[in-house]
């Protein structure tokens, strides 16, 4: 076959190749039905259907950790580490397999959508805070919730650490990676309430260099305002275990200094 002939069926072959690129580009992620134009952009990658389908939390009954109906947690926990928690959606059957499919089954192209979910939720908590878009920084660090090495190295990443960065990006507020675990535990889906608070005793510490870091660069002289950031909130034994592990930290480092710890999760069970 000559040069020429070979041109000119591409050519004829380009336009169809083009065009199934194009619908595939445009195809919902998680139905395979057809986005509109429109959504190109802001929650692009979802159809209308689907769209509709995510389960915000839009008004919540306990202040502390925004659960949307009545909380036993917070009523029994003697104190709380972090001022309050709020997280975007209810951790529904959908909830739950988008977060699989990321976490579990290693499909990254949910990262940019979960990642839109936790911003949302971030801009809600500024609102709910008070805080304006115009302050040059409204945290002072990001501090995404580590994973063990064996839970890194099965999964190859942390996904509280992901979505984090992501978040920081948009935000303009640096990711500090300030938490350490000091063991491997058994996932704490498959924990009572008992053991999940026995088993975060002492689970993670702060890493000193961070945290000096961290109050290093941070906007104001005399407090200090951090995020906690984590996928699922479920009894907050683990957010409340960060916030006391850096609490400790920030004590000693600057005994004089005010601060405030924050949690903000994708989804709540």
């Amino acid at each position: 076959m000559s040069v020429g002939s070979i041109l000119r069926s591409f050519r004829r072959a380009f336009p169809a190749f083009t065009a199934l690129l194009a619908a595939n580009a445009n195809a919902c992620l998680v139905c395979g039905g057809r986005c509109e134009p429109r959504q190109q952009g802001h929650f692009g990658s979802l159809c209308r259907t689907c769209f509709r389908g995510i389960p915000w939390i839009t008004r919540v009954y306990c202040l502390i950790c925004g659960r949307p109906e009545h909380c036993p947690d917070c009523v029994r926990r003697a104190r709380a580490a972090f001022v309050l928690s709020r997280s975007a959606v209810r951790y529904d059957a959908a909830i739950r397999a988008w977060i699989a499919q990321y976490k579990y089954g290693g499909n990254e192209a949910f990262e940019p959508l979960l990642g839109e979910l936790l911003t949302m939720a971030y801009r809600g908590l500024c609102a709910e805070l008070r805080l304006p878009p115009s302050m040059p920084r409204r945290f002072d660090a990001v501090i995404p919730v580590p994973v063990s090495e064996a839970r890194l190295l099965e999964r190859g990443f942390n996904q509280a650490e992901r979505l984090g960065g992501r978040l920081a990006e948009s935000e303009g507020i640096p990711l500090v990676d300030a938490l350490r675990r000091t063991r491997h535990s058994v996932k704490q889906s498959a924990k009572t309430r008992g053991a999940r608070l026995r088993d975060t005793h002492n689970l993670f510490r702060a890493d000193s260099a961070a945290v000096a870091e961290l109050l290093h660069s941070r906007s104001r002289p005399d407090s200090c305002r951090l995020l906690l950031i984590d996928d699922i909130y479920t009894t907050g034994s683990t957010v409340n275990a960060c916030a006391e592990a850096l609490a400790d930290a920030l004590r000693q480092a600057a005994p004089t200094l005010r601060f405030e710890i924050y949690c903000l999760t994708l989804a709540r069970s």
